[in-house]
């Protein structure tokens, strides 16, 4: 069981997307070290260490960009906007950046204004695989499955080894109930990346598809065994085991939800919802006197 309109999608690639912007002397500095910790899953680190770029630093471009996508990753989608939309007063054409504000417009349930702007950044960049997935995930959004499929399978034929566009395709199997599609997809990308935690996670979406709890839990843990700070997996197995011991009778179960709450949150995740259930869950732990995480 999952709770609606909780996940986000994953951040862009930034190894590859911030290469597209001028190479720059003596680069080795903040946005280097962000963009580690951004690929280690650690995004409330690599905001801190792009917090103070200047606007007239030359690295000011790409430490928004990397600052947005870390929020984006975060779930926080109006810091995001703000910041791709700096990016842009910079660089106005830079297409992972119109992407990025359509992407966090769209995570604001604001889908028409991100539409537009996913557009503009199609017809600005017709192969950009990237905008035609975003496209495709604010249509599933906006409840036109058929349409959103369509997209991102033309999304899959610009740039068929994306993760990112995998994601979706799953995703949008699932919402349209071809689980058995989507079960495929996971495994085939499993099978091509097996040091990849993102098969795994795909797995485990699959299975949670078909309401296979047990499945999709040791899924996600196979993901986090390969990269444990997964900000995603910690959250969607947070989801899937409070709904499937929503009162907490469970005391084992309980205990592993509040863990992985806890290391969600831990790594900066902003969801209010479940701040707002893991308060309630501790809430009520507490009061029968239960021991709960520190």
């Amino acid at each position: 069981m999952s709770l609606p309109g909780m996940r986000r999608s994953l951040a862009g690639v930034l190894v590859v997307l911030l290469g597209s912007l001028p190479a720059l002397a003596g680069d080795a500095t903040a946005v280097d070290k962000a963009m580690e910790a951004f690929k280690a899953g650690e995004y409330a680190k690599a905001i801190a260490e792009v917090e103070d770029v200047a606007a007239d630093d030359p690295l000011f471009a790409k430490a928004r960009y990397v600052h947005a996508e870390s929020c984006l990753a975060l779930g926080d989608p109006e810091s995001a906007e703000k910041s791709f939309r700096e990016v842009l007063e910079k660089k106005p054409d830079w297409v992972p950046a119109l992407v990025g504000v359509g992407r966090s417009l769209a995570a604001l349930g604001k889908s028409d204004p991100a539409l537009e702007i996913l557009r503009r950044a199609a017809k600005v960049d017709p192969r950009d695989a990237s905008a035609r997935r975003a496209i495709g995930e604010c249509l599933a959004a906006k409840g036109k499955p058929v349409e959103a499929r369509k997209e991102l399978e033309a999304a899959a034929k610009l740039d068929p080894k994306d993760p990112l566009t995998v994601r979706a395709l799953v995703e949008i199997q699932i919402k349209a109930g071809d689980h058995s599609g989507a079960g495929q997809a996971a495994e085939a990308f499993q099978r091509a990346n097996p040091k990849s935690p993102l098969g795994d996670f795909l797995r485990a979406l699959a299975y949670e598809g078909v309401g296979n709890v047990k499945d999709a839990t040791a899924a996600y843990e196979a993901a986090l065994e390969k990269h444990p700070k997964f900000l995603d997996a910690h959250k969607n197995l947070a989801i899937l085991l409070f709904g499937d011991n929503p009162e907490g009778k469970d005391e084992a179960k309980r205990k592993k939800t509040l863990e992985h709450f806890e290391k969600y949150f831990a790594l900066g995740g902003k969801d209010r919802e479940l701040r707002r259930i893991y308060d309630e869950i501790k809430a009520k732990a507490g009061a029968a006197g239960t021991p709960t995480p520190k």
